[in-house]
């Protein structure tokens, strides 16, 4: 039984899965694509470069877990990608439904969204996915879900918005901050403050848990955007 005091536990994690040398490379990860996304706004560099950052950054994942033996990251991949997956048929709402996003055609497509989509959701679900373990162990489950619906709206915001100059996509037809419309800020919340205890649970896990619940989160990102557009449209 889940009880209050069980959400607010610290959590102990296997040391050889969730390490100095792991949390160091993540962060390493983290900070180069953050710094490559600012650099493609700044020098406008076009859907391309989108497609370049996320084809280096997943199977750098992938070979690390491979190599390293980490059970975990390996788990945060699968969780990632059949999320990313899943999460087509929210851009698909958004693109075609509500005519609102708009990916560039000068890129390889798979159904509306570009073919790299997948695989760019599983290199920030990784990120996120790691930082909401590193949490719980802090604070615990509840406090880390606070804590990452936050952290993780902030950091897809600023995605967001570095995405129009950069060339990757953009918004129209939809109430916005900057460039980011306000249904997609309240659905990137919902999807976050659901990751914890998502990724708590594969953890404990066999692997077969992370492919379905990330495909659970990615068919929950389009209930949260179908939801946040009915009160923010």
């Amino acid at each position: 039984m889940i009880t209050i005091q069980t959400l607010l536990e610290k959590k102990t994690f296997n040391a050889t899965e969730f390490n100095k040398k792991t949390t160091l490379f993540i962060d390493i990860t983290q900070i180069i694509l953050i710094l490559w996304t600012i650099g493609s706004s700044i020098t406008q560099a076009g859907s391309i470069s989108a497609g370049i950052i996320t084809y280096i950054l997943y199977p750098i994942y992938l070979v690390y877990a491979i190599t390293s033996k980490n059970n975990l990251i390996l788990k945060l991949i699968v969780f990632g990608t059949s999320c990313g997956i899943l999460e087509l048929f929210a851009d698909h709402y958004a693109a075609i439904t509500l005519d609102s996003l708009v990916y560039p055609m000068d890129e390889p497509m798979l159904w509306t969204s570009p073919l790299y989509m997948p695989f760019a959701w599983s290199n920030v679900l990784v990120q996120m996915g790691y930082l909401s373990l590193r949490l719980i162990q802090w604070k615990g489950i509840a406090i880390a879900s606070g804590i990452i619906a936050i952290s993780g709206g902030v950091y897809i915001f600023f995605y967001e918005n570095m995405a129009k100059s950069a060339g990757w996509w953009y918004y129209q037809n939809a109430s916005m901050l900057f460039n980011t419309p306000h249904y997609i800020s309240i659905a990137e919340v919902l999807l976050f403050i659901t990751l914890p205890i998502s990724i708590y649970v594969v953890y404990k896990k066999n692997i077969a848990w992370s492919l379905v619940l990330g495909s659970i989160s990615g068919l929950w990102i389009l209930v949260a955007a179908i939801f946040a557009y009915t009160i923010a449209p």
